[in-house]
């Protein structure tokens, strides 16, 4: 009959033995079926409004519109959509893989590779060779938001539990920066960006998975409520940055309401999307 391996506890001088922890694969396996399958879901409600409905592509298009930049705000943005290139993507994926690595934390490790590779190959995939929308071109999902949340939840998943919420809100930040600002300077519709992080929930189940399976140490912290109020407050700087560089509605008091809506909306999916990413990890992964 096998037994779990022992820890040697200290107490009052005495030396006791306790059954080492074993890691949560059980809870791994449920969090990330549920992710999954929230991911589909979404993806499919997203698709069909999006881009398989006259109606609502145009309403797609008219929330897009109603946002617009000044034209600083404007080269800010792509200032820093300039950045997200193949090249970038490569070099972030081997920091993340290498800073696991060094941590000998190869689960974690394997499962930030699979995550940012498998979310960029599918968008790449499902925007060029599967879906068809009703306008000429199809957009969804949104390439560089794909990129910006990938490498935000795949850093989410390396941190250590430590510095895991401080990681969270600038993870959080980051992909609602890029997101918003792609629709901002009118590249992408908000369907465009919602699908991109559907892709990456769906990956990100795919990381939670593998690394649940593959490790060996028992993660020791559970803290949802300081990681969803990390995530929360990412997302609501990023908002404020947004505003302060010079992001308006395009018709002032007019498009205000569908201009809040909007950056609402997309503020919502980053802080479910990372926050809940960052929960689960945080419960299941060392």
């Amino acid at each position: 009959m096998m037994t779990a391996p022992m820890t040697p506890v200290r107490q009052g001088g005495a030396q006791e033995m306790h059954p080492e922890p074993r890691p949560r694969r059980g809870v791994a396996w449920v969090h990330a079926a549920v992710m999954a399958a929230c991911a589909v879901v979404g993806m499919a409600v997203v698709v069909r409004y999006a881009i398989h409905s006259v109606t609502g592509f145009d309403h797609d298009q008219r929330m897009m519109l109603s946002l617009g930049t000044t034209p600083e705000a404007w080269s800010r943005i792509l200032d820093l959509l300039g950045l997200v290139t193949d090249v970038s993507v490569a070099v972030c994926l081997a920091v993340c893989v290498v800073v696991a690595m060094l941590r000998r934390r190869w689960a974690v490790a394997v499962s930030a590779g699979v995550l940012i590779a498998g979310a960029n190959i599918t968008t790449q995939v499902l925007k060029y060779q599967v879906l068809q929308s009703v306008s000429d071109r199809n957009t969804l999902p949104s390439g560089h938001t794909t990129v910006g949340l990938s490498l935000a939840l795949a850093a989410v998943i390396i941190a250590s539990h430590r510095w895991r919420a401080l990681v969270t809100a600038g993870a959080a930040a980051l992909a609602t920066f890029v997101g918003a600002g792609t629709v901002a300077a009118h590249w992408h519709r908000p369907g465009d960006v919602l699908a991109a992080g559907m892709v990456c929930l769906g990956w990100a189940a795919v990381a939670l998975a593998v690394a649940g399976g593959l490790q060996r140490r028992s993660p020791n912290a559970r803290r949802p409520g300081l990681l969803a109020g990390s995530s929360l407050v990412g997302v609501v700087l990023a908002g404020v940055l947004v505003v302060i560089i010079g992001v308006r509605p395009s018709f002032g008091i007019h498009d205000l309401p569908l201009a809040v809506v909007t950056l609402g909306l997309l503020g919502a999916m980053f802080a479910v999307v990372v926050g809940w990413v960052s929960v689960a990890v945080d419960r299941v992964v060392a």
